[in-house]
């Protein structure tokens, strides 16, 4: 089963780096959040798009992103406690990927030769629910992925399973804790992600605005990948 890791930042303002893969655990993608780059926040409205910088670091962002393949998430969620200990304090949330609608993912594969960034739609009390959502939207999602696909721009992406399917893990101080989900704050939650590579910021923002997102007002983050 694949899996989504979502990092938080520590007290040093950056995020935990997803440790090295062990014995059952494939790591497929890591994409830690630049520290000393701003991101940004787009609001997709009736009247048009609002944009706002977003401040980095944050304890309540997302600080990083890995794409993994485990068994379960059980074991996804022993992995972190085991491997991630020590005197550092780390936060994961792992979730399972697939849109609920049946919208096809995309495998991460190739190298970036440009900027990489993370994009973020954040969830809603509708993604949470996994609410039915029109065919027509999810089909005009996939032919945008594919086009993506074939510029070399879409580098991965896929949607998130709600996060009654989700299990949160922090670990510090030589203590470490599990709690699975649901988990209350929708506002703070993330319902499906795209890595992309583009030449700027701006570039990455005009992709956002011509997305043809499947929630009528659908909220996003991007955030200039480190390395």
């Amino acid at each position: 089963m694949r899996f989504v890791i979502l990092s938080q930042a520590g007290p040093s303002g950056q995020a935990v780096p997803v440790p090295s893969p062990s014995v059952g655990i494939t790591l497929h993608e890591s994409a830690p959040v630049a520290a000393d780059a701003a991101g940004v926040h787009v609001r997709l409205t009736d009247a048009g798009p609002e944009e706002t910088r977003v401040p980095f670091p944050s304890a309540t962002r997302v600080a990083g992103l890995g794409i993994v393949e485990a068994e379960s998430r059980q074991a996804v969620a022993e992995w972190l406690r085991d491997a991630a200990g020590g005197d550092d304090e780390a936060g994961f949330e792992i979730r399972e990927t697939g849109c609920a609608g049946g919208l096809a993912g995309v495998d991460p594969s190739g190298t970036a030769s440009k900027p990489r960034f993370l994009i973020l739609v954040k969830a809603d009390a509708d993604t949470e629910a996994e609410a039915p959502s029109d065919p027509a939207k999810l089909a005009a999602m996939a032919q945008r992925n594919d086009e993506g696909v074939r510029a070399g721009l879409l580098l991965a992406g896929d949607g998130l399973r709600s996060t009654a399917r989700g299990t949160r893990v922090r670990v510090g101080n030589g203590k470490a804790g599990v709690m699975d989900g649901p988990f209350a704050e929708a506002k703070e939650l993330v319902a499906g992600f795209w890595l992309i590579q583009a030449d700027s910021m701006d570039e990455a923002i005009a992709w956002v605005r011509r997305y043809p997102f499947a929630q009528a007002r659908p909220e996003v983050e991007i955030h200039p990948v480190a390395g």
